[in-house]
């Protein structure tokens, strides 16, 4: 394992301003709503969510890093070294830093130095991912399990199909539990129930003392995005191509939607006052829909596939896409994009195309963005930050 601090590794390149400063502290008031202020470009895809703390940005990298990103200098403050792809989100607890790659540890890095703390085996180096391909079998996994931390305890999901809680402050494990497939799905924690989906298609309850089964259900196929509780429900999207909730405690449906040109349900849905906000894969839309009652509320047409987790402000629902070429259906052409959607009507606020990038998936953005400042900091597969006004 190597660890190094790095500065201005990679180029800053600036985008021309409507005016001074982007998003470094001075004022962009006279900028317009999606004008890129400023890009940063590593040399890597970028899958990993992003995590703002303290006017920094933390993420992971294809390129195998884990960066902490000053996004007033535009400066790299440190990188840590890790062997495989990080996809999985950075999550800030005390003075740690920790995420998962796909050499199959979970880290804990100094926040300030990026040194390492300590390193967890989740059981899944050396595990081939299936990407998206032309070709079959099509079992996409491009995705790994982020961690969350609850009352000094990680949950994470791993390759080898368990759901693993580490103490945060030692890295050491407390408990485990298998599911009968890969975990990709980042879990959620709600009153005290750790909620999780698996490959086998199954949602899954625990209890988050001690990961024992309160109860389980099955989706009808892989699942895997997140899950989202709030308001006594669970919500799950799987590969069955529908959209489930079901009653927090007991694991019944309250009622399900199914998307009638079969798109899988990849995204990993966002609760917020009592709608819930999920993207698709192909029906290439993001829907929002009464929690309570299932009704559609509104859908947008992304045109790309929309992969991530939807962040939700007051007003704006933010959401990328990706594109892919060839694509399996004549006559489509799927578009990269990050979209801005007006939360009540469902309009587009505004939108950006990132840069493309080659092979199968041409580009486009999944991860969930981080917002500051009025600032909304975009990661894409073209592997660079976008500062955009929000």
């Amino acid at each position: 394992m190597r660890m190094h601090i790095r500065h201005l590794v990679y180029p800053v390149i600036v985008a021309l301003l409507l005016v001074p400063g982007g998003a470094s502290g001075q004022d962009t008031a006279a900028a317009g709503s999606g004008t890129v202020l400023w890009k940063h470009t590593f040399d890597g895809q970028i899958w990993s969510p992003l995590t703002h703390h303290d006017g920094v940005l933390y993420f992971g990298c294809d390129n195998g890093a884990v960066y902490a990103f000053d996004t007033g200098s535009q400066e790299v403050r440190w990188d840590f070294e890790t062997k495989g792809s990080v996809r999985s989100a950075v999550v800030i607890t005390g003075e740690k830093a920790i995420a998962a790659s796909d050499d199959g540890f979970l880290y804990a890095v100094d926040l300030k130095e990026g040194k390492e703390m300590w390193r967890f085996g989740l059981g899944s180096g050396g595990r081939a991912r299936v990407l998206p391909a032309t070709t079959p079998p099509y079992e996409y996994d491009y995705m790994h399990s982020s961690p969350i931390v609850a009352d000094g305890t990680v949950y994470i999901g791993s390759m080898d199909g368990n759901l693993y809680a580490v103490e945060a402050d030692t890295g050491k494990e407390q408990w485990r539990f298998q599911t009968g497939a890969k975990v990709r799905s980042t879990p959620v924690m709600d009153s005290g129930t750790l909620f999780c989906a698996s490959w086998d298609g199954h949602l899954y309850a625990l209890d988050a003392g001690d990961g024992e089964l309160r109860w389980k259900f099955d989706t009808g196929g892989a699942v895997q995005g997140a899950v989202a509780a709030g308001d006594g429900k669970v919500v799950v999207g799987s590969r069955s191509a529908k959209i489930i909730v079901v009653n927090a405690v007991s694991g019944e449906v309250e009622w399900a939607h199914s998307h009638k040109d079969g798109s899988w349900v990849e995204s990993s849905p966002v609760i917020r006052e009592g709608v819930v906000y999920i993207g698709s894969s192909d029906a290439l839309k993001l829907f929002a829909f009464d929690l309570a009652t299932g009704e559609e509320l509104w859908q947008f047409k992304t045109d790309g596939w929309s992969w991530g987790a939807p962040v939700v402000t007051n007003d704006t629902v933010y959401i990328g896409g990706i594109s892919a070429s060839p694509y399996y259906f004549p006559g489509v052409e799927l578009e990269p994009g990050f979209y801005a959607v007006d939360r009540e009507s469902g309009e587009v606020r505004w939108n950006m195309t990132p840069g493309p990038i080659e092979g199968y998936i041409t580009g486009g953005v999944f991860a969930s963005p981080a917002l500051a400042d009025d600032v909304v900091f975009v990661a894409a597969l073209d592997g660079t930050i976008y500062a955009v006004k929000e």
